[in-house]
């Protein structure tokens, strides 16, 4: 089984509100996101923190698993910690998204999961390069999970990643990383039809 892990309990102490649950387009944000993992994955979880009513009601038609973390104040990497801590044992790798990027591409996540698929026993993660940067959707095998396990603050799992070496397979996007909404600006720029094309 391939696993995605949807990470979405950030504070969006920059928004000023809940933004994962703002509208673009009609949907919520969270939703954009949410469904492009959906599609290209197994099965889905997504971490949330304790009181993620908004959330989940933003989410409720999909196929998801929920996860609460209840310190999701210490960061990104403790809603790793919980995610990674909630897969069954017959996940074999996991790919991680963010919630706050309505923009992230099914077709993408697909491409990472099929190049990892390629040579499974050489490759423990496999990471998206755009053009202007390395960025999510990232793929972890199962093999890695401890590691993940002992992940602390808000950088995720960068120094995992570069210690990695070889180990690490690399996906070549043709468009720009998909833009976090963490601003009511950046949410307005995505309307207008500023970022990279839906």
């Amino acid at each position: 089984m391939i696993a995605g892990l949807l990470l979405a309990s950030g504070a969006s102490r920059r928004f000023g509100s809940n933004k994962l649950v703002a509208p673009l387009e009609g949907r919520p944000v969270v939703q954009w996101s949410a469904q492009a993992l959906v599609s290209a994955v197994d099965e889905t979880w997504v971490v949330v923190p304790a009181r993620s009513a908004e959330v989940r009601a933003a989410l409720d038609e999909l196929p998801l698993h929920w996860v609460e973390n209840p310190v999701a104040h210490e960061g990104m990497a403790s809603s790793i910690r919980a995610g990674i801590a909630a897969l069954p044992a017959e996940v074999e790798a996991v790919v991680i998204t963010l919630g706050d990027q309505p923009l992230i591409d099914g077709d993408v996540i697909r491409r990472v999961v099929g190049a990892w698929r390629v040579a499974p026993e050489r490759r423990g993660a496999v990471v998206t390069s755009y053009a202007d940067g390395r960025g999510h959707p990232v793929l972890f095998a199962a093999a890695l999970f401890p590691a993940l396990l002992v992940l602390e603050g808000d950088r995720g799992a960068r120094e995992l990643l570069a210690s990695l070496g070889d180990a690490v397979a690399v996906v070549d996007a043709p468009s720009g990383r998909p833009v976090d909404v963490d601003t009511p600006e950046a949410l307005a720029s995505l309307a207008r039809g500023d970022g990279q094309s839906r």
